[in-house]
């Protein structure tokens, strides 16, 4: 075997050890990209626990959120504010879902329940008059997709609770 033969097979073992190279970085990509689709639902999914959470845990916001269920007129201005509030937050947290779906950090169907019971929120009573007062506090393109949301009717409006 000549020099110049010891050097074609290095080569070749060279290339072959690249592809393999490779080949083993790809699955761990794929493998870190799944890991952190899961991550990021998980936290999704803990953050609209939280939201939910505050009311199940406090009968006084509980009772301002029923309340509300009217028109923001029947909130005295206490109320009012723990309402406006509670409202930012959840809806705060349902955009930050939203982003996380347009990067592509978690998949649009995984959102889906989360989108209902937020949608639905939105489209009746004291919550549809604070969406409309206040829905500039977040980003155009979060607006245009949720009232484009309300408009189409395309959620059920059975999944809020306290609706009649």
């Amino acid at each position: 075997m000549t020099i110049q033969d010891l050097g074609s097979l290095g080569e070749l073992i060279a290339a072959v050890a690249t592809v393999l190279t490779l080949g083993y970085l790809a699955v761990q990509l794929r493998q870190n990209t799944k890991a952190l689709r899961s991550q990021t639902f998980q936290q999704s999914s803990m953050d609209m626990s939280l939201t939910a959470n505050a009311i199940s845990s406090d009968n006084e916001l509980a009772s301002i959120i029923i309340k509300s269920n009217e028109s923001l007129a029947t909130l005295d201005p206490t109320e009012r504010l723990r309402f406006h509030f509670w409202m930012l937050v959840a809806i705060r947290r349902f955009e930050a879902i939203y982003v996380q779906a347009e990067y592509g950090s978690i998949d649009l169907i995984r959102i889906e329940g989360f989108e209902r019971s937020i949608i639905s929120l939105l489209a009746d009573g004291g919550a549809a008059e604070w969406w409309a007062t206040t829905k500039s506090a977040f980003s155009t393109d979060f607006v245009t997709y949720a009232d484009n949301k309300l408009n189409t009717g395309n959620f059920s409006k059975s999944v809020h609770p306290t609706s009649t």
